[in-house]
């Protein structure tokens, strides 16, 4: 279910969302376009966060759609959302009043309370700079927001379904080392996985089903796949008890 943030109040939101997006779409001058580029070729994870410490796990992530003109960010607990509209430097996310969608799921503190300050940093952003793999969003009154680009997979590149086993196992590649378990569908055997996954982070004891996105890497190190594989969605996981 996804429902509307606005400064500590939740009104639905999913069809203004929708509506906001297709507006957005309508061709924009080519300066916009590039600015809109920019923003839309990379992942953006937050490295820091002006007057605050940064959460604990993993990084914040911020994503661009060109096409839709919307934007999606990670808040450490939900999903937030909605469209985002550039003009030169300045970028105004949501309504420009602090409103965009979020899934809706509690979490201990200070969990909230971190995204309540997000949400609301973020629907107070007025302009941004990108300075080499820098993304930089700052509000009116100084408040800023610091990203560091991640890469992001081709939009084309194929998806995959896995099953990712809840335990590791010893292998070895040039070294001795720790390899996850894959296998495409609950009736195959086992195998080892020698790669890592981009962007996942399993923890002991949990199996997982996940969407990955497949790409071929052009001129690989000698000692390393020419497949990477990032993770595109995380679809169930579940606690394996030990025999």
């Amino acid at each position: 279910m996804i429902f509307s943030h606005r400064a500590g109040r939740a009104a639905i939101g999913l069809l203004a969302l929708a509506s906001a997006g297709a507006t957005a779409a309508v061709a924009a001058p080519a300066p916009q376009r590039a600015g809109t580029a920019a923003l839309a070729a990379h992942h953006w994870d937050l490295v820091a966060w002006s007057g605050r410490k940064l959460p604990e796990g993993r990084p914040l992530r911020l994503d661009f759609d060109a096409g839709r003109h919307s934007f999606s960010a990670d808040t450490g607990c939900n999903r937030a959302g909605g469209a985002y509209r550039v003009k030169g430097r300045t970028i105004r996310f949501g309504d420009g009043k602090g409103g965009f969608a979020s899934t809706l799921m509690a979490c201990p503190e200070p969990g909230m309370a971190t995204e309540r300050a997000y949400v609301a940093i973020l629907g107070a952003v007025r302009s941004y700079r990108i300075d080499g793999d820098r993304l930089v969003l700052r509000t009116a009154r100084g408040a800023t927001l610091t990203y560091r680009a991640a890469h992001k997979p081709a939009a084309n590149a194929p998806r995959k379904f896995l099953y990712v086993s809840a335990e590791t196992k010893p292998c070895m590649g040039v070294a001795p080392m720790t390899c996850l378990q894959v296998r495409t569908k609950e009736s195959d055997p086992w195998q080892l996985h020698y790669g890592g996954i981009v962007g996942f982070e399993p923890q002991p004891g949990i199996e997982y089903r996940i969407r990955i996105i497949e790409e071929k890497i052009a001129n690989p190190p000698a000692d390393a796949s020419s497949i990477r594989w990032t993770l595109d969605q995380v679809v169930e996981q579940r606690v394996i008890k030990r025999r």
